[in-house]
Formats: structure tokens, sequence, C-alpha cells
């Protein structure tokens, strides 16, 4: 017989209380094909046999992904998980994102989209561009204040890099702190190219672009190159 202890060190363990914005949750169920049930508000931190992870679900997105590799004995193996509740934004949605962004990049200006989602929307399977008013230059593009409603129901937000390559910078990760896919597009006066990654309240995870977006030719996925900053 193996017994196995363990204790969190949470300052309200001692008492009952409902669940919280962040929540833990030991993987010790042998899950071996679904992930711990959900407890916080925001997210869960499930301490796995094979390190820590994250684990968030909204309405249109749940993921789980790896934030911390350990080894830790007497718990289950967990795996990363990215399920899309939303049909893929349609190609000629992203070629008009590409078009309005190579026609500021001759500029040398970025240029910034949120993407949300309608069932009430007949065309395009339910999804809508907002191009909201905002200031930018060759370095950065932010929306003007008094839009906040619209950002509130993006569920994809992208921005353009002009010239430069498609890369997240520091900026982009102090300013991307929701939970929702951000994505960048560069090169746009040579060969367009796009990376799409799901942020988390500060954690991201880069994924394919083509598991939320139909890439039309021509844009290629920089989910296998290697990002430099």
């Amino acid at each position: 017989m193996v017994i196995v202890t363990y204790e969190l060190n949470l300052d309200y363990e001692s008492e009952a209380q409902s669940p919280g914005l962040v929540n833990s949750v030991l993987n010790h169920e042998r899950r071996a094909y679904d992930t711990p049930q959900r407890r916080g508000a925001m997210f869960d931190y499930v301490l796995a046999a094979d390190g820590l992870y994250l684990q968030a679900k909204r309405e249109e997105l749940e993921i789980c992904l790896q934030v911390a590799p350990a080894e830790v004995r007497g718990l289950d193996v967990c795996f990363e998980k990215f399920a899309f509740g939303l049909p893929k934004v349609p190609t000629n949605l992203v070629k008009e994102i590409l078009y309005i962004s190579t026609s500021y990049a001759q500029d040398s200006k970025e240029r910034l989209f949120w993407l949300e989602h309608s069932p009430h929307n007949p065309y395009d399977d339910g999804w809508l561009i907002c191009h909201p008013l905002q200031m930018s230059s060759a370095a950065s593009c932010r929306p003007i204040e008094g839009q906040d409603e619209a950002y509130q129901r993006a569920i994809i937000v992208i921005h353009s890099h002009h010239s430069m390559p498609a890369r997240f910078s520091a900026m982009d990760d102090r300013d991307e702190t929701g939970f929702r896919l951000y994505g960048v597009i560069g090169q746009l006066t040579k060969k367009s190219e796009i990376r799409l990654r799901v942020g988390c309240y500060g954690y991201f995870w880069e994924i394919p672009a083509s598991w939320a977006l139909e890439l039309p030719a021509g844009l290629r996925d920089c989910y296998n190159v290697k990002e430099e900053r």
C-alpha cells in the first residue's frame, strides 16, 4: 500500500471559503484524458507529476498550459490543451486586416485590430473586425480612450509591425494581460508573416495561427520559427 500525503501553503486552507479568482488543484485522480475540474474564477494552478500547469476557461476558449516543468512524485501527469469553441476567422477577414495593415506600412505605421464574434451576425461565420480609433507610430499603436466596451468583446487582438518581423515585444507582454488570443503580423512590405499566442493574465503560449485563423496564401505562420528579441 502506498500512502501519499500533501499540504498546500495557503493561508485560508483551514477555513471554509468560496472559490477565489485563483485556485490550486492536485492532479492525483489519474485523469488520463481530461484536465481536473476547474475551481478558480480566473484560473487554476494544477500541480502534476511533470510540473505546474495553468488551467483557464471562458465561453469561447479553454486552455491548459505548462508554466514550470518539475518532477513531483505521487501525482499523475497533466497535458497541454487548447480548445477553441468558435469557427476559425475566415480568410477574407484576415486578408482585410493584411490590406489595411499594408497600406499603413507604407508610412511605417503600426495598426491595431479587435476581432469579436456574434451569433447574430449572419456573415463571415459570425466574426466582426473592429478597427478602433487609435494613435499609431512606427513603434506602437494604442487605442484612444473611451472604447472599453468594444475591447472587452474582443476575442482576438492583432496588431501589425509594418516592415519589422512578426514578433512579440516586451511592451506587448506588458500590454497583453487579458485572457484571449493575441496576434502580430509583420514583414508587410516583403513577405507577410504572423504569430499567434494565447494570453492568460500575463502567461503566454504561442500556438499555430491556423488553430484559430484561416490563413490566406502568402501569409507565413511563424509558429516553427524561433522568435528573437
